[in-house]
């Protein structure tokens, strides 16, 4: 497909490299017309397989989220149930992806159709270059609310998250679509979305 929307804001770097950034404002995160990495999720049920087996070859919006704990992300979450049914129509499905222990999806997992996928190392937001570290005063606040349910970097124990972000990617995994904002409070609007993915699979 030639048609691939360059939505990209504020970012600091614009080369893809997997690794925890320092900040939210210097991440390296995958561009559209690349092709998504292929690193291990697991489900509710604990299932594990890859990207590439979770995506089955389909058309898939990818929602990388903080966490259920999130209410910007929950509200995101709901947002975009709204248009899943258009989406499916489409031919496109909706996978979220988060930090977020198996366990700790299945509650989410009653209130919204689409698949739920913890990422519990940041591996594959390191892989999508959106995971970063928090200051050390927002590590340490954190922490002391959230607990384990963080991921905390080993040499600085810095907690990390990734940076909210949505790809829409073919059934080869091209990236066609992306919004990312290291603002974690502002999202992209679900029209935009539906509107990105038509254009996708015209």
């Amino acid at each position: 497909m030639n048609k691939i929307i360059t939505l990209l804001l504020a970012l600091s770097s614009f080369t893809l490299s997997a690794a925890i950034a320092p900040s939210e404002t210097q991440i390296q995160p995958l561009l559209n017309g690349m092709t998504i990495p292929d690193s291990q999720l697991t489900n509710a049920d604990g299932q594990r397989q890859s990207l590439g087996q979770w995506t089955d070859g389909k058309p898939s919006l990818l929602v990388f989220y903080r966490g259920g704990w999130c209410p910007y992300c929950n509200a995101q979450l709901a947002g975009l149930a709204k248009i899943e049914a258009q989406l499916n129509r489409l031919g496109v499905q909706i996978i979220a992806i988060s930090p977020d222990a198996p366990s700790e999806l299945k509650q989410a997992g009653d209130e919204l159709n689409y698949q739920l996928l913890s990422d519990t190392q940041l591996a594959t937001s390191e892989a999508f270059g959106i995971a970063y570290l928090l200051s050390p005063k927002l590590s340490k606040a954190y922490i002391n609310k959230l607990g384990s349910r963080l991921v905390q970097d080993k040499d600085s124990q810095r907690a990390a998250l990734p940076v909210p972000a949505v790809y829409l990617v073919d059934g080869k995994g091209l990236v066609h679509f992306s919004y990312l904002n290291p603002n974690y409070k502002v999202r992209v609007e679900p029209e935009l979305v539906l509107t990105a993915a038509k254009l996708m699979v015209d």
